[in-house]
């Protein structure tokens, strides 16, 4: 797999400059160019993140301890969750189709939320409500405890949230399917590795590069952005199956 130091250097050649980034002895960098073509690196991979398709990498299962007398939690690590999620993190979905099941974001009316209480052997499925429902189910409840049965999830800026109700009575253990977008690289590490499938990160990134240098001292750029698209298309087509093409309406 590609690391930050990789994709910077396919970047530099791809414009045909020669302040390459070579040898493992180099940790960080701290020159000006250098630091915009990675800030371009970085601005393709959430790109690339968000585009609509849930690369498996990113993809986890997040445990969640719910306490008694406790409705709302972090779904982070120095939370209540065994794992860290983002502001651009985003629930899993099973989505039903001629050809079986496959996880995703939400896109039918037969889709359904990928979170489920596993505390006993009867485990169940949670129904999702948006927050607004979950407040004022709690507003308007005569403040009962019970297993949970609804939630609702949301950004504090930093992580996801969750709320649920009714309120737990005891200690619950949910799971969660999530898609959790990668970190941003930093110029100080330049081994960390891309998670996500590296030629279309470079190939977006050269594209932006390319275009703050202006046409005129590279490659077209309808060249580039066809690469891109090309790069894309194929990263993607390869994890796809014909379940996350077709969905029913109905169950």
């Amino acid at each position: 797999m590609a690391n930050t130091r990789d994709l910077t250097n396919k970047v530099l050649r791809g414009l045909r400059q020669f302040g390459l980034i070579i040898g493992s002895s180099v940790a960080s960098v701290t020159d000006d160019y250098l630091l915009m073509i990675i800030q371009f690196v970085n601005e393709a991979k959430e790109e690339i993140e968000e585009a609509g398709w849930p690369w498996q990498a990113l993809r986890q299962t997040v445990t969640l301890t719910l306490a008694s007398g406790t409705s709302e939690y972090d779904i982070e690590t120095a939370g209540q969750a065994d794992v860290d999620t983002n502001d651009r993190t985003r629930l899993l979905y099973e989505n039903v189709s001629a050809f079986g099941t496959s996880e995703g974001f939400y896109n039918g009316m037969s889709s359904q939320p990928m979170v489920f209480n596993t505390t006993t052997s009867d485990e169940y499925r949670l129904t999702e409500y948006t927050q607004e429902q979950i407040e004022r189910l709690h507003f308007t409840d005569s403040d009962e405890t019970d297993q949970p049965q609804y939630f609702t999830l949301y950004t504090d800026g930093d992580s996801m949230k969750m709320k649920v109700w009714p309120t737990p009575d005891a200690t619950y253990t949910l799971k969660l399917r999530m898609f959790v977008p990668q970190a941003e690289l930093s110029n100080t590490d330049l081994t960390t590795t891309l998670s996500i499938p590296q030629r279309p990160v470079w190939t977006k990134a050269l594209l932006k590069a390319n275009q703050e240098r202006g046409d005129e001292l590279g490659s077209p750029g309808s060249t580039l952005h066809t690469a891109y698209l090309d790069a894309h298309g194929a990263a993607t087509g390869k994890e796809m199956t014909p379940a996350d093409q077709t969905v029913f309406l109905e169950r």
